[in-house]
């Protein structure tokens, strides 16, 4: 049945005043768990960092940072969205069961996800947003679908991208292609069923969901995932307060009456080209502004139902800016599909009032690899005994300010024909330049790595610029051998 954003949000509020006769249990012995994951956010695109673009405003994202910890050196174990959001969700590298290293390593069943874990510990468990592990696309038969690894609840979509409006389903019936991979529209997954929207804006929406969840379940202790597909194309797409904001040139919604099929008009505005680099920066800094106050209202519904004190927040970025969509990453070289920094190192904070400092910035390295064991330890339940995870908690390093346990271990990256090795100051990498446009605000500048692997030193070069591989050989053949141990291992192990 079709729903009206209205309508959703009036049967929001009926469940929220229904739940106001039940006891609030402020102190719970377990803490919550709320992981905000962004799509696509660059390095750069967050007020609270001290390299923060000139052009960006995030004050809610902030207030996180403002009351928690912000980390400069964390990096996801991808870059591009699928395989690191399995990286994260297992705690283990991908490509122990997807060797080919693509885009597309699923979720075996062998492999345990955070949100399986506390389910089992007796957590609500709740996703709401994208729901991207390169396969089981449009489908709830698979493993990839929420609810058949460890939520109880879901609102969103599977693919790598959906349409902002276009949520209904007789959008979806008049378009020849409505369930491309990275091109979607039309109704949204609910649990088991399917939900039409007449109206409304998809980060709304997704906002809605949230704090319905929230309002809920506020009497147990629960995980929240909300996993945004905002800032991933398309980026133009934004309620109309925010483009007379930021003084947008309208761009008319896809109309499967007159412009066939949904992925050209996808092709079209997901790129530059028709619309100038200048431009799609300003589209970009309009769908975060939406994003930003979107995350806002989360926070201002944990601080009204008395949920914020006893509930650990993660928020984190999948990947870097992409070279197209109008992220940033600056200072740091490269974007989204590139194994330079700009690719891997994200936007990262956590916070959790009363046992993690406030306004620390944390400069140690941590990797998204650790988010899992981590949040096991706050929540005081106990790995697997058969599992064995590629991270480890950092809640304690980050309490004292130490490095984390992770940071004196090599970490690796293998995606397509490129791969990265990382150990110390010294980055190993090969990444070829994906070529094509390119945003003004991606930096590409500096020695190649297109033929052969490029030495950096991160400490005295974090942009990576200079390549010093012929300085530096026998660093070269260490880092080289590193990499090609763990190929080895992580081939030939097996997902459980």
């Amino acid at each position: 049945m079709a729903m009206t954003r209205r309508d959703f949000q009036r049967q929001i509020g009926g469940a929220a005043m229904a739940g106001l006769s039940a006891p609030f249990a402020y102190a719970q012995a377990r803490p919550n768990i709320l992981i905000i994951v962004t799509d696509d956010q660059g390095y750069a695109d967050l007020g609270a960092y001290s390299h923060a673009a000139g052009d960006v405003s995030t004050p809610n994202m902030d207030r996180i940072a403002g009351k928690g910890v912000l980390f400069t050196r964390a990096y996801v174990t991808a870059p591009v969205c699928s395989p690191s959001r399995a990286g994260w969700n297992t705690g283990r590298y991908q490509q122990r069961w997807d060797p080919t290293a693509g885009w597309t390593p699923g979720l075996p069943a062998g492999v345990r996800t955070i949100a399986e874990y506390f389910q089992s510990a007796g957590y609500v468990t709740g996703k709401v947003g994208k729901n991207d592990f390169g396969r089981g696309y449009h489908s709830q038969d698979t493993r990839e679908y929420p609810l058949n690894h460890g939520y109880d609840e879901f609102l969103g979509f599977s693919s790598h991208a959906h349409d902002y409006f276009l949520l209904a389903e007789d959008t979806e019936r008049m378009t020849p292609d409505p369930h491309g991979h990275s091109a979607a529209l039309g109704p949204l997954f609910e649990n088991r069923g399917r939900r039409s929207f007449q109206g409304g804006y998809l980060t709304e929406i997704f906002t809605d969901r949230g704090i319905q969840f929230l309002e809920r379940h506020r009497s147990r202790p629960f995980f929240l995932h909300m996993a945004y597909n905002s800032v991933h194309t398309l980026v133009h797409e934004v309620p109309d307060r925010y483009a007379r904001k930021f003084g947008l040139k309208p761009i008319p919604k896809y109309d499967p009456k007159t412009m066939g099929k949904y992925v050209d008009y996808y092709d079209r505005y997901a790129q530059l080209g028709v619309i100038s680099t200048k431009e799609m920066r300003q589209y970009y800094l309009a769908n975060l502004a939406c994003l930003d106050d979107q995350i806002g209202r989360l926070l201002d519904a944990l601080d009204r139902l008395r949920l914020a004190g006893n509930t650990l927040i993660v928020f984190s970025s999948d990947n870097g800016g992409t070279q197209q969509g109008g992220g940033s990453n600056r200072p740091l070289r490269g974007a989204k599909s590139t194994l330079f920094e700009g690719g891997i190192r994200v936007p990262f904070m956590m916070r959790w009032p009363g046992q993690l400092p406030a306004g620390r910035t944390y400069p140690h390295r941590i990797s998204t690899l650790d988010v899992l064991p981590t949040c096991l330890e706050v929540a005081g339940i106990p790995v697997e005994p058969s599992a064995t995870l590629d991270g480890q908690s950092f809640l304690q390093t980050v309490r004292t300010g130490q490095p984390s346990p992770t940071e004196g271990k090599p970490l690796f990256w293998a995606f397509r024909d490129r791969w990265a090795v990382l150990d110390g100051e010294w980055k190993l990498v090969r990444s070829p330049d994906p070529g094509g446009p390119r945003a003004h605000q991606i930096l590409y500048e500096g020695d190649s790595a297109d033929a052969r692997p490029a030495l950096f030193n991160l400490n005295r070069d974090p942009s990576e610029q200079h390549d010093v591989s012929r300085e530096n050989p026998a660093v070269v053949e260490r880092l080289k051998g590193l990499f090609e141990d763990w190929r080895r291992k992580t081939r030939g192990g097996s997902p459980g």
